[in-house]
């Protein structure tokens, strides 16, 4: 029984070594809400934020005003996210589902929104670690 301990051991021993050492990812992934739609795929050297708790309830206000549509889901987001894809500024609302990551309900053009220069400025967006 110990030989068979001590061999599980090693096993997970090596298997950690080798998560370590795998290479970073080379895009991230955030899944759609709506089933059966596309992942949202980004690369994992975008820029990107993470709006604060004030400036979040700020976008979703004028996105409520700006999309009647996106009004009608009646939830605030979970968090917004702001990136750079495509050369282009997005805003990204993502949701909690209840599963154990995010899900992204909508995407928004950046260059619609007349705060999105301040918060260029005050967040400062980056690429991130993939530890981050």
């Amino acid at each position: 029984m110990q030989t068979r301990s001590a061999c599980a051991a090693a096993l997970t021993s090596l298997a950690a070594a080798g998560a370590a050492a795998a290479p970073p990812a080379a895009e991230m992934t955030l899944r759609s809400c709506v089933s059966g739609s596309p992942a949202l795929r980004v690369p994992a050297s975008a820029e990107r934020a993470t709006l604060d708790a004030a400036d979040s309830q700020r976008f979703d206000a004028a996105a409520q005003a700006r999309y009647p549509l996106y009004q009608r889901g009646g939830f605030a987001p979970y968090q917004v996210l702001m990136l750079r894809r495509g050369g282009q500024w997005l805003y990204v609302t993502l949701w909690r589902d209840g599963r154990s990551s995010p899900c992204f309900s909508a995407v928004f053009a950046a260059d619609r929104f007349d705060f999105t220069p301040g918060w260029l400025a005050k967040y400062q967006p980056r690429a991130h670690e993939t530890a981050d």
